[in-house]
């Protein structure tokens, strides 16, 4: 008879497995009879009887998070109605999760929960062999010709929607940002020219997106927001599917053909199944993330307009009414502000995994099966890596400063490792065109009682008044 130990360890091995093949039988069979593991040993108060943490998580995450740190160190639990789990905090927690030696920790375990009937399948949500296999193929929609081909898209389209802007009216840019991204990513991603389809198909995705925040998550109650995105999710996939085989045989630049002609070493193609898994969740990764980075990114440049100027200023410089490929490097100072609004205000709070074994962290023993969590929200703010955390200072990111090089784990805002964001230079291209395009025409301003932020971690980062500015046509 095998010893506890040795049954555990087998358990373990045989749910490794079926993460690498991907066999969502077998891990749906594991996770069935895993039972919540005793975190009693640990750190941390267990927050308000039967709501946990709930009430600061969706008021005021990054202040509750700082005050767990400082009072308890860098390993403590935390309580929510449906989630339970550790926050590890610093660099060295960083380097741990996302380097994953030994096969530590399951990103699916993770987030296949948060991303069922919504965004299934993705990228994000897979482990191991089965993760490079899918991310290698996947890496070649990224490439420069692939890229530019998306700039030679969003041109025009960034270009005319903040054409629209009425020069001296104070709008809820967060909306006119969320919106401009949604029409622009539905010819970039989906190949969809703005009408009455595209109309139809962008309410659809942003009731998957929704859905994701609905804490009930019951398909039966057909008005949830759940039930909405599960509806959207359909909705947008009967799309994929449908018009697969004409991208199969088109030659257009939006990520859709993309996906449905690149091929693995073996010379096949996605399935029509992958096809429409990756590419939905690419939508959600690439919009709602750059909402949030151009927001806070937008406050930034309100807020201190020497700096507004000098971006303006480099813009100019390059003397056209458009961007291509070579002119992105040469926009080095708008790539500092984008890393610095990113550093202050990370779109994605935090970053989950699964532990499938106990592990040693900071002198605390972590179960198997908890829930393991990091943040850049602390880290990003670390006197011990950044000067005057607290300040907005672009030239922190400098060649001549690069306080982000300190320690390689100090900086997340796109994650690490093998999961690290795979679209994160897109990223980084769609808010450089945004910018060039705004900035050469517009000026930003806030009102002056505007002294600070307002935002919320939960479930992305976002401003909670809708940041109010006025652009003024130059």
């Amino acid at each position: 008879m095998k010893a506890p130990a040795s049954i555990a360890q087998t358990q373990t091995n045989d749910l490794t497995d079926a993460l690498s093949r991907y066999d969502l039988a077998e891990i749906k069979r594991f996770q069935k009879r895993t039972k919540q593991p005793q975190d009693t040993h640990l750190p941390g108060d267990t927050g308000w009887p039967v709501v946990g943490h709930i009430y600061p998580f969706l008021t005021d995450f990054h202040a509750w998070l700082n005050k767990q740190y400082h009072a308890y160190g860098p390993v403590f639990k935390f309580r929510t109605p449906f989630l339970n789990g550790v926050y590890l905090i610093g660099p060295e927690a960083n380097k741990l999760v996302f380097q994953n030696e030994g096969k530590l920790f399951s990103n699916h375990m993770a987030w296949a929960p948060q991303f069922e009937s919504l965004f299934d399948n993705n990228l994000l949500q897979r482990d191991f062999k089965d993760h490079k296999t899918h991310r290698k193929i996947l890496q070649q929609a990224f490439k420069r010709p692939a890229v530019e081909g998306h700039i030679a898209l969003m041109n025009p389209l960034l270009a005319e929607g903040i054409n629209k802007l009425v020069s001296g009216k104070k709008i809820k840019s967060m909306d006119f940002i969320k919106r401009l991204l949604l029409n622009t990513g539905s010819e970039v991603f989906l190949g969809l020219k703005t009408g009455p389809e595209a109309d139809k198909l962008n309410q659809a995705f942003t009731d998957i997106v929704s859905g994701g925040t609905d804490p009930f998550r019951r398909k039966e109650i057909w008005f949830s927001p759940y039930a909405k995105g599960v509806r959207g999710n359909k909705l947008i996939g009967r799309f994929i599917l449908d018009n697969i085989e004409q991208c199969r045989n088109g030659s257009g630049k939006d990520m859709f053909t993309h996906l449905c002609n690149i091929r693995d070493e073996d010379g096949n193609l996605f399935s029509d199944e992958q096809v429409k898994d990756h590419l939905l969740f690419m939508l959600f990764a690439a919009h709602d993330t750059t909402t949030s980075a151009m927001s806070a990114t937008m406050y930034a440049l309100a807020s201190n307009q020497a700096w507004q100027e000098s971006l303006r200023e480099e813009m100019f410089s390059l003397n056209k009414g458009s961007i291509e490929f070579e002119d992105l490097e040469k926009l080095e100072k708008t790539g500092w502000i984008f890393s610095e609004s990113l550093r202050m205000y990370p779109a994605v709070h935090s970053m989950p995994r699964y532990a499938l074994r106990d592990f040693e962290f900071n002198g605390h023993i972590i179960p198997a099966h908890t829930n393991v969590l990091v943040s850049a929200l602390v880290t990003h703010y670390m006197p011990e890596y950044w000067s005057n955390p607290n300040e907005f200072d672009p030239q922190r990111f400098s060649p001549e400063r690069a306080e982000d090089k300190k320690d390689f784990n100090q900086y997340i805002p796109f994650g690490g490792g093998a999961h690290k964001c795979l679209g994160l230079h897109f990223a980084q291209v769609q808010g450089k065109m945004f910018l060039f395009h705004l900035l050469k025409n517009y000026r930003i301003t806030k009102d002056r009682k505007m002294t600070s932020y307002k935002y919320n971690n939960v479930p992305l980062t976002f401003p909670t008044d809708g940041l109010p500015l006025t652009f003024t046509r130059i």
